[in-house]
């Protein structure tokens, strides 16, 4: 939990110690049997130990995985040679080596953490970036015609209205062109952790408000329920009744993760099914 508060960390182990939950950290797993994990940690003095962990059921949940096609671009990106962990980009998502190649989210090295609010943010500017360069290059192509509109006006009166559009076209240009690299802006930070508990670290003015417990567990729910299914994440339909269509999805949607929220507080959670 590096993006949360020592507060909340230390909130977080008490929680897990209370249900019987042992942490291991600066553990790495070595090897993993049928019914045994090898792990490697250092002790006191720092000499590295392996110990053999029995287990009944394991979860494994490790970090993502390079894809093969990311893999394969970074393996021709000489730029890249020094890169482990995904595609090395500038401040503006500029993969590193490359023009006009962009790289976000898990893939993209950027400085910055691998969450969905990083990566949501970086969508986002590229959209806007995107935007930009479409703009530009219909602006640059229009200043092009009129300058030839200009030259080849029959009278004073004709150059000078194609002059004043050229100084309004400009003048646009920059304006669109004033784009700034990518800036992440950390709106905060949720957390389920078990037992109807939950821990919230939200930036709040200029600092921050820490919290843990079952309100915290109720506002991340209520937060979940309105930003994972928000319409912005639905697709505009092309019919002249689309926007219906969408608001009867997020309805639908919605009174599904509650019901389902309901039956599970009711009669548990159904683990039958694969």
């Amino acid at each position: 939990m590096p993006s949360f508060s020592k507060q909340l960390i230390e909130y977080t182990e008490k929680t897990f110690a209370e249900e019987t939950i042992r942490i291991r950290t600066k553990t790495m797993v070595k090897k993993v049997s049928d019914k045994t994990i090898e792990a490697e940690f250092a002790d006191a003095s720092g000499q590295k130990v392996t110990e053999t962990i029995p287990y009944g059921l394991l979860v494994w949940a490790t970090g993502n995985a390079l894809r093969p096609v990311v893999k394969d671009l970074m393996s021709q990106i000489p730029a890249q040679k020094d890169s482990r962990r995904g595609l090395a980009v500038n401040e503006y998502l500029v993969v590193k080596g490359t023009e006009n190649v962009w790289a976000v989210g898990d893939c993209a090295i950027a400085n910055y953490a691998p969450t969905a609010q990083v990566a949501s943010q970086e969508g986002a500017f590229l959209a806007r970036l995107f935007n930009q360069m479409a703009r530009t290059e219909n602006f640059e192509e229009e200043l092009a015609h009129l300058s030839e509109i200009q030259e080849k006006a029959p009278n004073k009166a004709a150059r000078d209205e194609a002059f004043t559009r050229i100084k309004d076209l400009q003048r646009r240009l920059r304006r669109v062109k004033q784009i700034g690299p990518f800036e992440y802006s950390h709106q905060g930070s949720l957390a389920y952790i078990g037992s109807e508990r939950a821990v919230a670290d939200i930036s709040w003015f200029s600092g921050n408000i820490a919290s843990g417990g079952t309100m915290t567990y109720l506002f991340w729910r209520s937060a979940y329920l309105s930003m994972v299914f928000s319409s912005k994440f639905l697709f505009s339909c092309a019919s002249s009744n689309g926007h219906v269509a969408n608001a009867r999805y997020l309805a639908r949607n919605k009174v599904l993760v509650v019901v389902d929220w309901v039956k599970s507080k009711v009669f548990g959670r159904d683990v039958s099914r694969e």
